[in-house]
């Protein structure tokens, strides 16, 4: 079907508008994802391994990330990859002393990390009851009702000639 066969544009009762929106900057990224593949130990001649790290637009000063559908703004480092000469991850944590440090880090939080993840939530604390409101020690009496007062003498209309 040919595309300039489409026909008309339907008309709508009243215009979709969609309100201008002032302009955001996002001087900084949050790291939203990051993998590490190590199948292998830092030795010489050991090229296998990767690190992918996804980090999207943040603005730190309003405390907003800027996520998309179609991922806009987005940042991504792959090591390894075309852009950098193939270098491997663990060239990656050999020559750059920030990514030994992290790495290094890593490994040392496992230990923590696994004890934390395997430890069961401490069992809910039960709500305490609301207290019963004490007495007040000197209550008002309670005034008696008046009484009701006696009901007329019905007249059925016979007078007692006795």
């Amino acid at each position: 079907m040919p595309e300039d066969n489409l026909g008309d544009p339907i008309p709508r009762k009243e215009p979709f508008v969609i309100p201008a929106r002032p302009e955001e900057t996002f001087d900084s990224v949050w790291l939203r994802s990051i993998n590490i593949f190590a199948p292998q130990i830092n030795a010489s001649g050991n090229h296998q391994g990767n690190i992918n790290i996804e980090m999207l637009p943040y603005d730190p000063t309003n405390n907003k990330i800027w996520t998309t559908a179609d991922n806009e703004g987005i940042e991504y480092i792959n090591i390894p990859s075309r852009k950098n000469g193939r270098k491997t991850f663990w060239d990656a944590v050999n020559e750059v002393p920030e990514v030994a440090i992290a790495m290094n880090s890593i490994i040392e939080a496992i230990p923590a990390l696994r004890t934390w993840a395997n430890t069961p939530d401490p069992e809910p604390v039960p709500p305490t009851p609301d207290p019963e409101p004490t007495p007040d020690p000197d209550p008002e009496p309670t005034p008696d009702p008046d009484p009701d007062p006696e009901p007329d003498p019905v007249d059925d209309g016979e007078e007692d000639d006795s």
